[in-house]
């Protein structure tokens, strides 16, 4: 047993003790298996400062969507350390902006080129192509994290234009991933799509459940251009995707009169509401009858999953009557919840995030303790259907889903109203076609030349925003749309502009 103290991480070392010739990752044709890859995970952990006392600083991992970016969070969370990822297409001053914040002394650099994280140690593992098995059965048990030492570190779209820390512990994926296995069905033999980023917490939707379960982990760099033919080639069963893709996949194959890739078993999706018309174009399919179809719901604050529902397939119960968007779900085991009078979904359980880094406020105001229990208030507005599962009802603040990101128009707004010739700004998600974007409209001084400021805040954002904070559409107008009381109109004004909106497009 590697660790007692990291059990979501015991099943991977297990099985490359047991059966270290299975395959765990498949990178772009790359076979790497369990031993192999266990050797590349104690890697990472042996190079690491060991864990003290008290937490350390956490680890800066530059990500580039492969393999080594896997192996380099499992290991270090196999030395009971955090990590924070860092996109490598991301602007460097976000980069190091986010090392900055939580103080990052050590990073994990996963290829030998691009951008390379200013810190005191930066670790380069050989990333052997074939190690022997034999060090993953004899190594040192390695030493696992507490509980409540913190996992790893997220930066999310705030209100302020500065990025906002979630501090994730490791009680919670160890309470999220076994419940995850049994949902999605990722034991041995499945093969599992590594579509998301580790620059985000779906990544470990993927990852954690694929590799503790003994299934493989498949990363291919076409799945989003061509992804039928990627899933049809690698036998993927289980696919994670953001609900705007899938639906995009399901008209594509409609259009072409393809059916699914027949080695697909289940097919996850979630990130923005899933609508009734999205759901019978699935259902139009040939061979959508013999997939599981799962809606979930979660946040970054309450660990991947809370909520879950199959909406098609084998062994698909009748879904309540909603209105139009699709139930997002009931709570999973290990959930608690509880809705106010307002609409306003909170959750509980092990799978709560410490805070936001070096926010007491903020964590004090979104984590609230009630009756000796601490809840996450997720801004959610629900309802409940029949059989009590949750419906998505809003939000009761300025915050928007954009191809699956959580972005706060404020924080588009603080970032825009720092620029250059701008004296005032309203950010606004535009949907068309079934697609959302993200688009601002922007008054420039009574001085400044319209094109020229628009030039600016473009050239501004993409040294300095994330790419899900810059908006496809950036339109200067007059004047913003005001309420009664004085307060900027986003959807007013969005909806005024339209016009010149479909004009840039």
């Amino acid at each position: 047993m590697e660790s007692s103290e990291v059990p979501f991480l015991e099943p991977f070392f297990a099985t490359a003790r047991d059966d270290p010739g299975r395959p765990a990752v498949v990178d772009n044709g790359l076979v790497l298996t369990y031993g192999t890859f266990a050797a590349w995970v104690r890697e990472v952990a042996g190079a690491l400062t060991p864990r003290t006392a008290g937490p350390l600083p956490p680890v800066g991992i530059v990500v580039h969507h492969s393999a080594r970016d896997v192996a380099a969070i499992l290991g270090v969370l196999a030395a009971g350390r955090a990590y924070v990822p860092l996109e490598a297409h991301h602007p460097e001053a976000r980069l190091e902006a986010v090392l900055a914040r939580v103080g990052c002394r050590e990073a994990v650099a996963t290829a030998e080129t691009g951008w390379q994280p200013p810190v005191g140690t930066v670790i380069r593992p050989r990333w052997a192509p074939a190690p022997p098995a034999a060090p993953a059965a004899t190594g040192a048990p390695l030493p696992g994290g507490r509980p409540e030492d913190p996992a790893y570190v997220l930066f999310t779209s705030g209100s302020t234009g500065e990025p906002k820390g979630v501090v994730v512990p490791h009680r919670a994926p160890a309470a999220v991933v076994p419940a995850l296995r049994g949902l999605y069905g990722t034991g041995e033999g499945a093969f599992v799509l590594h579509f998301h980023g580790a620059g985000g917490d779906t990544s470990l939707e993927e990852i954690l459940p694929a590799l503790t379960g003994g299934a493989t982990l498949v990363i291919d760099d076409a799945a989003r251009e061509d992804f039928a033919r990627v899933v049809e080639d690698q036998q993927v069963s289980v696919a994670v995707l953001p609900t705007g893709f899938w639906d995009g996949v399901t008209g594509d194959l409609l259009h072409r009169g393809a059916p699914l890739p027949a080695s697909l078993r289940t097919v996850v999706i979630g990130g923005e509401a899933v609508r009734a018309d999205m759901l019978e174009r699935w259902r139009r399919l040939a061979g959508a009858e013999d997939v599981r179809l799962l809606n979930t719901y979660g946040s970054t604050e309450t660990a991947l999953v809370t909520h879950a529902v199959q909406l098609a397939g084998p062994g698909a119960p009748a879904l309540p009557e909603t209105g139009g968007d699709l139930p997002i779900g009931l709570p999973l085991p290990h959930v608690g919840q509880r809705i106010d009078a307002a609409g306003q979904l909170s959750v509980s359980g092990p799978g709560l995030a410490l805070g936001y880094h070096d926010d007491p406020e903020g964590t004090a105001a979104r984590f609230p303790e009630r009756d000796g229990t601490r809840w996450y208030r997720t801004g959610d507005l629900v309802g409940e259907a029949a059989g009590g599962v949750l419906v998505f009802r809003g939000r009761s603040d300025h915050q928007v889903k954009i191809r699956g990101f959580r972005v706060d128009l404020l924080d588009v707004e603080a970032l825009i109203g720092r620029c250059a010739g701008v004296s005032s700004v309203a950010a606004a998600r535009v949907d068309r076609a079934g697609h959302s974007t993200l688009a601002a409209f922007l008054v420039p001084l009574p001085d400044a030349d319209p094109d020229t400021v628009v030039a600016g805040v473009r050239d501004h954002l993409r040294r300095t925003a994330p790419p899900h904070l810059v908006p496809s559409l950036i339109v200067p107008v007059g004047a913003l749309e005001r309420t009664h009381t004085g307060k900027v109109d986003r959807d007013a004004t969005r909806d005024r502009h339209l016009g010149a909106v479909e004009a840039v497009r």
